[in-house]
């Protein structure tokens, strides 16, 4: 939980499959009932979760300076990243989902999660931001994003429109998301580590609507890169239009043993940019251009 100042103690009350491959946990405690959500409907915040054979994560330890550290094995700390799928402040349960997926830290223990494991919580933040003049709005997800997108979808007001793409990973994995707003799904499959993402390509054989528009993306991080540089170069849409992210990385162990060889060297690509005047999108650009010629 880092530079978090802090935490919530939550006990699993509740284990669902929602479909093959998405698994619900309902977390509940004393704790969850001071919880404050940043008002983002894509807010994701860190989870704590037991290491194999406990039912306890390690209660993170407060530091001299006021923020957290935790506890790590041989893999590092058993903390990752997780959307709110639904808080509510009445009874203080929150909904997570998490994708079935073996070697994932958080992943396996919500394969093996029993009612009653101790798991902690940081504080949450989102992304998501449409300008208020947008008519219209592209949400698109790989089923890591999913829950943020399901969220997104049934937030939005009645006088919104949105077209949903998400892909999941196989046909039985999609989910029905009732929305006041107009909304139009398409549901790929495939992508999500098991095969190439076709989400690019949904993107690019898209006929956009009239009007001004918001994108909000989110999914692997080399995908996400791909969409954004779509977004801003191809198609000329400013960086207030769109909210692209990346939740995930693709043969993340390869890649870091290759940006560890060189990766102090690109950020300074980055840091040169922006001493230099360049604005952020720009040096943003510099620095992801540096990535592709290292191969990252």
């Amino acid at each position: 939980m880092g530079y978090y100042s802090d935490y919530y103690r939550a006990v699993v009350v509740g284990i669902a499959a929602l479909t093959p491959n998405m698994i619900r946990i309902t977390l509940d405690g004393g704790d969850l009932r001071r919880f404050v959500g940043s008002g983002d409907p894509d807010e994701r915040l860190l989870a704590l979760v037991p290491p194999p054979g406990k039912s306890r994560a390690a209660e993170p330890i407060r530091q001299p300076d006021g923020t957290l550290d935790y506890a790590g094995d041989d893999d590092g700390p058993r903390l990752r990243s997780y959307t709110v799928r639904r808080y509510d402040p009445a009874t203080g349960q929150m909904l997570i989902d998490f994708v079935r997926h073996a070697g994932g830290v958080a992943g396996s223990w919500a394969v093996r999660a029993e009612v009653g494991d101790v798991v902690y919580l940081s504080p949450a933040k989102g992304w998501y931001a449409p300008p208020a003049g947008a008519a219209w709005q592209l949400l698109m997800a790989d089923m890591t994003a999913l829950p943020a997108l399901g969220r997104i979808v049934e937030e939005l007001t009645a006088d919104r429109r949105a077209i949903a793409v998400a892909e999941v990973i196989e046909p039985r994995d999609r989910q029905q998301i009732a929305s006041p707003a107009e909304v139009s799904w398409r549901w790929l499959a495939g992508g999500n580590g098991h095969g190439p993402s076709r989400l690019l390509a949904a993107l690019r054989e898209l006929t956009m609507p009239e009007g001004r528009g918001y994108v909000w993306f989110a999914g692997e991080a080399g995908e996400s890169r791909a969409v954004r540089k779509h977004l801003r170069h191809e198609l000329g849409w400013s960086d207030e239009d769109f909210t692209v992210i990346g939740y995930w990385r693709s043969s993340k162990e390869q890649w870091m043993a290759r940006y560890q060889r060189v990766g102090e060297e690109l950020e300074q690509t980055y840091l040169d940019a922006i001493a230099s005047g360049m604005p952020q999108p720009e040096a943003l650009d510099a620095y992801e251009d540096a990535l592709e010629q290292a191969g990252l």
